[in-house]
């Protein structure tokens, strides 16, 4: 097995990943109806072959990711924990089996469970900001948004124009 290659060693152990991603997301409470994992269970399959491929081959050309938490504006995005499982799962599994990386050395381990990581980051970041595009609450957060700033900007300019004032200066 070529050690910075982890398509064999998800190939062998794809089905134990499955099981435990789907025990993993059935222990969460669904952020919303589309969370339910019985809608999300057969995207399971595909999801993991996808990672499996970009962890060798990354879309995008780039190796890095961004450390930032996969997020969600409205909260209700059911790829978020849908892929966090997912990844949790792959590693539960990994560093849980004597047997899943056997004969290599730590900093082959280490390089190897990078690429995993990474690559569960890519494909997540991906699918949640698709997700997030069609999102009918975008909208009214964008909204929100320029609102606080609109609001900030104001109270900035005041406290700016006030401050000499406040001091007894004006």
């Amino acid at each position: 097995m070529n050690p910075g290659d982890p398509r064999p060693l998800l190939d062998r152990h794809a089905a134990r990943v499955l099981t435990r991603w789907r025990e993993r997301l059935r222990a969460l409470p669904p952020s919303s109806a589309l969370a339910h994992p019985d809608l999300l269970g057969p995207l399971m399959a595909p999801a993991l072959a996808r990672v499996r491929q970009e962890a060798v081959q990354p879309a995008n050309g780039t190796e890095a990711t961004n450390e930032e938490p996969l997020n969600c504006r409205c909260g209700l995005n059911p790829l978020v924990a849908f892929y966090l499982t997912g990844e949790c799962a792959t590693f539960d599994v990994l560093w849980g089996q004597a047997d899943a990386l056997p004969h290599l050395a730590p900093t082959e381990r280490e390089q190897l469970c990078r690429a995993l990581s990474q690559a569960w980051k890519r494909v997540a970041t991906d699918e949640i900001s698709l997700f997030c595009s069609l999102c009918q609450r975008r909208t009214a957060l964008e909204a929100q948004d320029k609102e606080r700033a609109n609001s900030a900007a104001a109270r900035l300019a005041q406290s700016a124009g006030g401050a000499p004032r406040a001091c007894g200066r004006g």
